[in-house]
């Protein structure tokens, strides 16, 4: 069974290190596309700017699974097809994988097994999303089936069609007999979620509000989010939290008409194994930024 861990990034330092810790003993490749797409090259970017770039370059590859392919695109499909013309013909899946998502190790063993006797050709995975920091994670349609479609069957010649939702061409003439599991059933069968710190650091969630704002909801997402709810509920204790996820129904930047229900939940299991490690530093730099921001 051979693994590729695919992910696109652009300035997303904020557990990356710690997702390419969790993934790295199980993967045949880790494939990751760098740069921005239109929206920040019409702000000026050419690359990032944080500390994505140097954690990259610094992080220990001693089996040369790694391979960068730096670049501006024009949107995310473009970003996420750019590495896959490096994907090993000898593959048997792509693990579509965010710089924000981690999973225990637990987990992963649990999912390369089930991949090994069950041999699906796509999985979803559910979503255990923090959100203001490590403690409370969203609920509601954040929660729903297959939100996340993260592995999939690969032949030679494959490649992303679409990477909302993620979907992948195969060649022509591939005899592909579909066998889809969704991530209901992976929950409720083996336990396995991923760890997403989607809306924890407070540039993370500033920069992802000014770009989704902008360019894929704009007239989804409710007006001054990071002002009038990310911020203060950061900022408020516990009742005052209760009162602004009472007004929006929750705390997701959709409005909730659109998005329906969506509070937050304390969070009741154990951060994957590189996160608890490196808590206090994660916890420093979230102190930092909300200074900041």
């Amino acid at each position: 069974m051979k693994i590729a861990f695919g992910m696109i990034v652009f300035e997303g330092d904020y557990v990356l290190k710690q997702c390419l810790e969790q993934v790295y003993p199980f993967a045949s490749q880790i494939l990751i596309s760098e740069g921005p797409v239109e929206y920040w090259q019409k702000r000026g970017k050419v690359t990032s700017e944080d500390k994505t770039n140097s954690i990259l370059d610094s992080f220990p590859d001693p089996d040369n699974k790694i391979k960068i392919v730096h670049g501006q695109f024009s949107e995310k499909d473009d970003q996420c097809k750019a590495y896959m013309k490096y994907l090993n013909d000898d593959i048997d899946y792509i693990w579509n994988l965010d710089s924000d998502e981690i999973y225990t190790t637990d987990d992963i063993k649990k999912i390369i097994h089930f991949l090994k006797s069950e041999n699906p050709t796509s999985v979803g995975i559910r979503s255990c999303s923090f959100y203001g920091g490590f403690d409370d994670y969203l609920t509601g349609f954040e929660l729903n089936r297959d939100n996340f479609l993260r592995i999939f069957k690969v032949v030679p010649g494959c490649t992303w069609a679409t990477h909302r939702p993620p979907t992948i061409q195969y060649p022509s003439g591939s005899n592909i007999i579909r066998k889809h599991i969704d991530s209901d059933w992976l929950w409720d069968n083996l336990g396995v979620q991923m760890y997403h710190y989607s809306y924890v650091f407070p540039r993370q969630v500033y920069n992802k509000i000014s770009y989704y704002k902008s360019e894929i909801s704009r007239q989804n997402c409710i007006d001054d989010y990071y002002q009038n709810v990310y911020l203060p509920w950061v900022k408020s204790d516990s009742i005052n939290r209760k009162f602004i996820e009472s007004k929006y129904l929750g705390v997701h930047e959709f409005k909730p008409e659109v998005r329906g229900n969506c509070y937050t939940e304390t969070f009741k299991w154990k951060h994957p194994e590189s996160i608890i490690k490196d808590m206090c530093e994660l916890k420093e730099e979230f102190n930092s930024q909300l200074e900041k921001y």
